[in-house]
């Protein structure tokens, strides 16, 4: 299986399971870039991981480690449905199972499959994903049973303790006497691109924290100098963690809200609570919606395009702060 991004290993994440469910002695290989082979290790149920460095255009060691592997497999699935991950699938094997070109996010792609599979591009994602596989393993599954699945990602003892934590210099310091709420709530504020990143956390930490604690998560430099700020709020911006410190510490957690965004996929798929903010995405195409995982969907200036995503369309920003406090409320108190 070939992906190249946090948030697509995420969201295939659960077929691991349900190939486990349904065929037990099955080996299973997961192949994926470089940048994400840590996030790929800790997937349940694999027995192994291959880490290409094509993002590096590291392209001869990429094929030496592909060559090696040539003929290994009897079945090979590409549920990425790209070009690239075609091309890497037919350079595995000839019994390649994936989408066909009306179905594919690339339709070229299905040039290079020995078998395809026909899904509406704009059916929810976790389901175009089971299917193609059930559809490749010759197997049967149930809607419902996604709602009894486990955690689908391993989590060690490495949780970060009190003093990990950085709170932002302008960050409310609660004083003895004050009630600390005994609700956690992470708050997952950034994405891959602007369009997707909701503009009013800031009233959603101030609301919330009557309730609960609320502590951010942030990566890169400059997403922790906006943390920073939206800190003072209420919030208490995270020591940067590893996948796995992320994944320990969301369990101790009541709820996360985030934008549609790889951290807030990675709750989903650990069983945690979560609200999960759209915009010009459909979420009912990228989210798997269930009683305490909750999707709060924005009107967008145009019909959405899986296909063709308008990058200038704000309207995430729409989101009413309280609806959003509101089911926050409801979940911690469930």
């Amino acid at each position: 299986m070939k992906l190249s991004a946090l948030g697509d290993i995420v969201h295939a994440s659960v077929v691991v399971q349900f190939i486990r469910k349904h065929i037990a002695n099955a080996h299973i290989s997961w192949f994926c870039d470089a940048r994400f082979e840590q996030i790929a290790r800790l997937l349940a149920g694999l027995d192994e991981v291959v880490a290409l460095p094509l993002k590096d255009k590291k392209f001869l060691k990429s094929f030496e480690i592909l060559r090696q592997k040539q003929g290994q497999f009897d079945i090979i699935i590409d549920l990425q449905g790209l070009l690239k991950s075609a091309l890497v699938s037919r350079s595995l094997g000839k019994n390649i199972f994936g989408f066909d070109r009306f179905s594919a996010k690339e339709g070229m792609a299905s040039i290079f499959y020995t078998h395809k599979y026909s899904c509406n591009y704009d059916k929810n994602i976790i389901l175009r994903n089971l299917e193609l596989c059930a559809f490749a393993l010759n197997f049967n599954f149930d809607e419902k049973e996604i709602l009894t699945k486990e955690p689908c990602f391993l989590k060690n003892s490495r949780i970060p303790n009190e003093n990990s934590r950085i709170p932002s210099d302008n960050s409310r310091i609660p004083d003895k006497n004050s009630r600390i709420p005994n609700r956690k709530i992470l708050i997952a504020p950034f994405a891959s691109e602007s369009s997707k990143c909701y503009a009013h956390f800031a009233s959603v930490i101030k609301g919330a924290k009557e309730f609960a604690q609320c502590f951010l998560i942030a990566g890169s430099e400059i997403e922790r100098k906006k943390a920073t700020k939206l800190a003072s709020s209420g919030a208490t911006l995270l020591a940067p963690l590893d996948l796995a410190q992320i994944l320990e510490f969301m369990d101790t957690c009541d709820l996360i809200i985030g934008n549609d965004s790889g951290i807030t996929h990675l709750a989903w798929a650990q069983n945690c609570a979560t609200i999960t903010l759209f915009g010009n995405r459909s979420g009912a195409r990228n989210a798997f919606a269930t009683p305490k995982n909750l999707i709060i969907q924005a009107t967008p200036k145009h019909e959405i395009d899986a296909f063709h995503i308008d990058k200038s369309d704000f309207c995430i920003n729409d989101i009413d702060p309280a609806q959003i406090i509101a089911k926050a409320k409801g979940l911690c108190d469930a």
